[in-house]
Parts: C-alpha cells; structure tokens; sequence
C-alpha cells in the first residue's frame, strides 16, 4: 500500500474523523494538504486552492444522505481540476459510495459498510490497512478513532480532541490545527491544553444546566433545551440517555433547505427497537435528516412528531 503518494486528505470533524486522519497522516511520513468539512458542506470546497494535481484521500466522509448528487458533483469537481482519489477511508455505506463514484477502480483503500461489515469506524479501517507494519502513534490514533465512535472518549488522545473541538464546535481550524499537531506528537501542546480547559469551564456547567431543566414526559421521553449553549452533543446524550428512553432537544442545527443553522427539533433513542425516522414519514413530516435512532424536525412539526412517537411507544 503507498500511502506517501497522498497529498491531501479530506475529513470530517469527528473525532474519529481527527484521529484517522493524523493516523494516516503518520503513515504517509510528513505533513501533507487537510482540509475539514461535513458530508453536507462538500459543495463549499474550493478544489481550486488545493495544489495542482492533489493526490487524495477522503477521511470519514459520508455520501451526503440527502442528496447523493451533492457528493457526486463534488467527486466530479474534484476530478476535473485535475486532482485524483485515492483513497476512501469510510464505514458509513459502501454501497452510496460504489453508487456516488461507479466503482472502486483506482482506489487504494475502499469504503467499507459498518451496518453490515467488520469495521466499524474509519479507524479501524486504517488500522486494518497498514496491519503490524504501523508504529505505535498510529495505532494508538486509530485505536482512538475507533473508540470515539462508539461515544468512548476515554483514550488519550480522543479524549484531549474530544474537548477541545467540542467548546467550538463549528471551528474548523480548530480540527485542522489538531490533525497535523497530534499526526507525529501524543501531547498536547499549550494551544491545545487551552481549547480542552475551556470544555470544564463551559460545556460541563452547561450540560448541568440542561439535564437539571429537563422536562420529564411521558413512557421516559425528556425534553430539553440547548439554544445559544456550547455543548457536546454526545456526551449530553449520553447522560440524558441514562434515565431516558428518547430525548427531545430543542437547539441549533444545519438546515439543508435553508444552508444555515436553523432552530430545529432532534428527537433521539438509544433504544434500537425503535424507529423514529420512519415513524415521523408515516405522519406526513418532511425530516430534516436523521435515520432510525435519530430524527430532526422543524420546530412547527414537533407536536405532531411527539404525537406519532407516543402512538408509537403505547404499542
């Protein structure tokens, strides 16, 4: 596998996403081109500014789950200014991917499917690519990625990512910054200790804040607010998850129809007996996006949604 012909890696802003990418990054020897984005953003990179003949590698991004063209046109631009993928470091579906890009053709390393498949995270992806040859930094960083996408922020390095992205979490230099700095060091430096310290400063008094104001409903479903508040969604969920079935949220997401951040309704479960996605549809409301576990709505659709669900859960 000759991971040092990627110039440029493309990645999402999860930990998983960070952490396989300074993983790869190592792998590769030396710094190379990053960019952070969102499956949903894909059409606001400029593949003009990467450098000429980029050589290229996707880190943890999905086929936008929406629109499928809004991927593929990204791929197309990408090709046409004359750059080249390489590699596909995903576990998100393998089949929107072989439907997005035609087949597989050319690709180093394959997007793989963690519904169905072995490889649950792009860590363990990576991690099954450069096998028992990869140093010690390396696989502590896939073990890492792996771990956090299980919501397991208990390793090292995941942990110090975890918390110095999440009390800014739309900051992509911020990403940028840690994927190239924890690439070929397992410290934090300064920088970085002073973006995590601000995790237990302000996302900790904030996630009390919210689970102490949590509406308690009916069949262990809770109601809570995040309007204006830094927070880290997973761990928050997490702990609401604890004594709830399903958790309404009210906060700030991106709306696609609208390309911004919108109020919006998030309703969640841990429970997989359930399927909140397609329980709204049934009810003739539009998702937001979502899947089974997880469904947004429009803040006008949430009595009719509550509705469904609780019809749903009476059952």
């Amino acid at each position: 596998m000759n991971l040092n012909q990627i110039t440029h890696i493309v990645f999402t802003g999860s930990v998983d996403g960070q952490a396989t990418s300074a993983a790869l990054m190592n792998a590769i020897g030396h710094e190379v081109g990053v960019t952070a984005t969102q499956a949903f953003e894909v059409n606001k990179i400029d593949v003009a500014k990467m450098p000429a003949c980029s050589v290229v590698a996707f880190v943890d991004l999905a086929v936008n789950n929406r629109d499928h063209q809004m991927t593929a046109d990204f791929v197309a631009r990408l090709t046409a200014a004359g750059h080249k993928l390489v590699a596909v470091i995903d576990e998100h579906s393998r089949e929107d991917w072989l439907e997005v890009l035609g087949s597989f053709e050319g690709l180093e390393i394959e997007p793989q499917s963690q519904a169905a498949g072995v490889y649950k995270s792009s860590g363990a992806i990576l991690k099954a690519v450069v096998g028992e040859t990869a140093n010690a930094q390396v696989i502590e960083l896939c073990d890492a990625a792996d771990a956090s996408d299980r919501m397991d922020f208990s390793t090292h390095i995941g942990g110090l990512i975890n918390m110095a992205i999440k009390s800014d979490i739309f900051n992509n230099a911020r990403r940028v910054y840690m994927v190239k700095w924890f690439a070929f060091n397992r410290e934090p430096d300064a920088q970085i200790i002073e973006w995590s310290q601000e995790y237990d400063k302000v996302i900790i008094p904030n996630h009390e804040a919210i689970k102490s104001s949590a509406k308690k409903m009916y069949f262990k479903v809770v109601r809570v607010t995040t309007t204006g508040l830094k927070i880290d969604m997973t761990t928050l969920m997490s702990d609401l998850y604890k004594t709830a079935r399903i958790v309404v949220l009210e906060g700030m997401a991106f709306n696609p129809a609208e390309k911004k951040q919108t109020v919006q309704i998030s309703i969640g479960t841990n429970d997989k007996s359930l399927d909140l996605l397609a329980c709204v549809k049934t009810v003739g409301i539009t998702p937001l996006g979502g899947f089974a576990s997880k469904v947004n709505v429009e803040l006008k659709d949430e009595k009719k949604a509550l509705k469904a669900i609780r019809k749903m859960l009476r059952k």
